[in-house]
């Protein structure tokens, strides 16, 4: 059992932010912790004693050296210092900044009702499409080829783990072919797919990013932050030839408008009872 909420509302976003950075009371101040950054250091004139001096035995030209050492000294230390407080802030920074929370438990699997297997053989028709207009490949948001379904699992690196932020599969609506002569139709929409999926970092799948923001726009705010947060990137493509089991409940159903048997019978095809669900498959098994 999940919760379910709207990212069209403004009240389905904000319980998903809270979900994500916590409540707003706990992202201001990690905010604000992230941007204080070390303190201040107060430094006195290394020249400062020299004026409360008298009078001096040591030569004009000796003291003017001995003060340059100095003031040499002074220089290179507060160098050292400057820099050693930008380390310290810039870490205080990394370990104050907000830190996004990933779902506890993943997504529901294909489940155990193993069914039979095929080859995907046709990406089909949209049912509401205008007349004469032809099958529409879905594009994989990571890799951005054409495909008749694709998974993508977006995650949040943590110590020792990875949060999943956002778990997303679709499909185009597409035809199995399976090993016993029969057929199989998957409707277009939600589905789930399981199988080898191919790793990416953020930055070498820029699409993603589109992606998100058409799922999920950003508000102009600056303190606005996002809702499905990632670094990685995790997909899985489903293509014409590609080689699937089914799994879960299937039911017989007549198809009128399919070419029938050579005894002039309709052709009986396999639909999903629910939400469809399929394994990939090597190709030669």
């Amino acid at each position: 059992m999940h919760r379910v909420t709207s990212l069209d509302s403004v009240e389905g976003r904000g319980k998903l932010l809270d979900e994500v950075w916590g409540p707003p009371s706990a992202r201001r101040r990690a905010r604000q912790l992230a941007r204080a950054g070390g303190g201040g250091v107060g430094v006195g004139s290394v020249l400062e004693g020299c004026t409360s001096c008298g009078g001096c035995d040591v030569p004009d030209g000796e003291a003017l050296i001995v003060v340059a050492v100095i003031a040499l000294i002074g220089a290179v230390c507060m160098a050292l210092y400057w820099v050693v407080m930008k380390i310290v802030e810039a870490i205080r920074a990394h370990q104050n900044r907000p830190k996004p929370h990933g779902g506890l438990l993943r997504p529901a699997s294909v489940g155990r009702r193993v069914g039979p297997a095929g080859v995907i053989t046709r990406v089909l028709p949209d049912p509401q499409a205008a007349p004469g207009v032809g099958p529409r490949l879905l594009e994989a948001p990571a890799s951005g080829v054409g495909c008749a379904a694709y998974a993508v699992d977006l995650s949040c690196k943590r110590f020792l783990r990875a949060g999943l932020m956002l778990h997303t599969a679709e499909s185009a609506g597409f035809e199995v072919r399976l090993d016993d002569g029969s057929v199989a139709h998957v409707p277009a929409g939600r589905i789930r797919l399981e199988g080898p999926m191919e790793r990416r970092s953020r930055g070498s799948a820029p699409a993603v990013a589109r992606y998100v923001e058409e799922l999920a726009p950003r508000n102009p705010e600056p303190d606005d932050d996002a809702l499905f947060p990632y670094d990685t990137v995790q997909e899985l493509v489903l293509q014409p030839g590609d080689r699937v089991r089914l799994f879960g409940e299937f039911e017989r159903i007549v198809d009128a408008g399919a070419a029938g048997s050579y005894r002039g019978g309709a052709q009986a095809i396999l639909m999903p009872v629910g939400v469809p669900a399929l394994r990939r498959e090597p190709k030669g098994e």
